[in-house]
C-alpha cells in the first residue's frame, strides 16, 4: 500500500527537526556504568585516572554518536519525503518509519540509509581493530564501535517488533500494494517465512561448529520472531475492531445487582455468565461492583466472605458514557478488568474477557485469516502497542 508524500499546508507545520526522546536517562547511566567499570578497565588495567575518565567520555561519545547518527541519518530521509515528526536521537518518540502517509520507498531507503551507515561504521572499527594494539584503549574504542554498529546492523536484519526489521517488513508490505486491514498479517507472514528460517539456520550452523552460545541466540531470536509477529497481528485485531466504535456498541447491559452484606457464594451460584459484572447496591444505591477478577482473587479458604470485601468501590471504577470511543477501553479497563457504561438505556459494563470474544467473533466474521486458520486475537487488552513510540 502506498500514498501520498505528506506536505506541509498550514493545517500540519513541521515540528522541530531533531529533539531527545523520552526514557533515554536510564539506559544511558546503565550503558555509564558498563563502560567505567566493567567494559574499559577488562581492555586496558593500571592505566591512570585521568587516561580512564578521557577514555570513559570517548567510549560513551562512539556510543552515542552511533546511535544519533544512524537516526540522524533515517530521520533525515524521511523529512525529505515530508514527515512533519522530530528526529528523535535517543530513546523514544514518533517513529514516522511506520507512518502508511510516507510512501513506502521512502521508508525503504530510510532504513537502507541508516544501515548503510552502520554498515560503514563497522568497516571502519574494523579496520580500526587491525591497527590498534591489544590492551590499548584505541583498541578498546573499535571494538566498542564495531559491536554498537553490528547491533545497529542486526535491528535491522531482526523482523520482528521492537526492531528496526519490523519496519522494513511493513514498508516491504505497503510497497507491494497491500491493503491497510491485512499490512500487519502480511508483514507477519513475511517475517516468519524469512526470519524465522534464518535465524533457525545459524543456530543449527552455530550446533554444528560447537558454538553453543550463538546456537541458543540463534534458536531464541527464531522463537521470539514467531512470537512477537503473531502478537502483533492479535494486536492489530485488536485495534482495527475498535476503530470507528463506541463504548455503547460493546457495552452488557447490567443484569446482576447484589447487596454489600450478600455472602459471595450466594452471588456465585446465580451469575448469569462467567464474564458477567454486578452492580452492588446498598439502599438502592450503586456502591460498587464486582467483576471475573475480584471474584477470581477472592479467599477461597475463607467461609462466609462478604461482597463488600471484594467489590471494587464505585469511586475506582471507570464510570465512561456510551459515546466513548472504543478504542480508549483497554486502558479503562486496565486496572480492574472491567469498566461501567452509561447509557440511554441504563447502566452497562465492558468487561476484558467478553470484549475479547467479541473481538475474536469479529475476526472470524470478516475473514482474518492467515492460511485458512483463524488469526489468534489474544493479549491483555490494555497493553496497545502505538507504532508511533517505537524505540527503532
Amino acid at each position: 500500500m502506498t500514498t501520498p508524500a505528506l506536505r506541509t499546508n498550514g493545517n500540519r507545520p513541521h515540528a522541530s527537526l531533531v529533539t531527545l526522546g523520552a526514557g533515554w536517562m536510564w539506559p544511558a547511566v546503565l550503558v555509564a556504568f558498563f563502560v567505567s567499570f566493567l567494559y574499559l578497565p577488562a581492555h586496558a588495567a593500571n592505566t591512570g585516572a585521568v587516561d580512564g575518565l578521557i577514555a570513559t567520555i570517548a567510549a560513551l561519545y562512539v556510543v552515542a554518536v552511533s546511535v544519533g547518527l544512524v537516526r540522524l541519518v533515517r530521520g533525515g530521509v524521511l523529512r525529505v519525503a515530508g514527515s512533519g515528526d522530530p528526529i528523535v536521537l535517543f530513546g523514544r518518540g514518533p517513529e514516522p518509519l511506520f507512518d502508511v502517509r510516507i510512501r513506502a520507498r521512502w521508508r525503504l531507503a530510510a532504513i537502507g540509509a541508516g544501515g548503510l551507515v552502520a554498515g560503514t561504521a563497522v568497516a571502519g572499527a574494523g579496520s580500526l581493530i587491525g591497527t590498534a594494539a591489544p590492551g590499548t584503549y584505541a583498541h578498546a574504542l573499535a571494538s566498542l564501535a564495531l559491536g554498537v554498529n553490528l547491533a545497529l546492523v542486526g535491528g535491522v536484519l531482526v523482523p520482528a517488533p521492537g526492531f528496526t526489521g519490523w519496519a522494513l517488513m511493513l514498508a516491504v508490505a505497503d510497497a507491494a500494494g497491500t491493503g491497510f486491514d491485512r499490512r500487519v498479517r502480511r508483514a507477519a507472514r513475511l517475517a516468519q517465512l524469512t526470519g524465522v528460517p534464518i535465524f533457525l539456520s545459524l543456530g543449527l550452523a552455530a550446533a554444528a561448529l560447537g558454538d553453543p552460545m550463538l546456537m541458543l541466540v540463534g534458536f531464541l531470536v527464531a522463537m521470539f520472531i514467531g512470537t512477537q509477529t503473531s502478537m502483533a497481528v492479535g494486536h492489530d485485531a485488536i485495534a482495527r475492531f475498535l476503530r470507528g466504535r463506541v463504548l455503547g456498541d460493546l457495552a452488557r447491559p447490567v443484569a446482576g445487582h447484589a447487596d454489600p452484606d450478600e455472602p459471595v457464594e450466594a452471588l456465585m451460584t446465580r451469575l448469569p455468565g462467567s464474564t458477567a459484572v454486578t452492580a452492588v447496591e446498598a439502599g438502592g444505591a450503586l456502591i460498587g461492583a464486582i467483576g471475573p477478577r475480584q471474584l477470581a482473587a477472592r479467599d477461597r479458604d475463607r467461609a462466609g466472605q462478604r461482597v463488600s470485601e471484594i467489590m471494587v468501590a464505585l469511586g475506582d471504577v471507570a464510570l465512561l458514557p456510551a459515546a466513548t470511543p472504543a478504542a480508549d477501553v483497554p486502558a479503562a479497563i486496565g486496572r480492574h478488568g472491567f469498566a461501567l457504561v452509561r447509557g440511554a438505556a441504563g447502566l452497562a459494563y465492558i468487561e476484558a474477557n467478553d470484549l475479547l470474544g467479541q473481538i475474536q467473533a469479529g475476526a472470524a466474521g470478516s475473514g482474518d485469516t492467515a492460511g485458512g486458520r483463524e488469526v489468534p486475537v489474544s493479549g491483555p487488552l490494555d497493553e496497545r502497542p502505538s507504532p508511533r513510540d517505537h524505540e527503532g
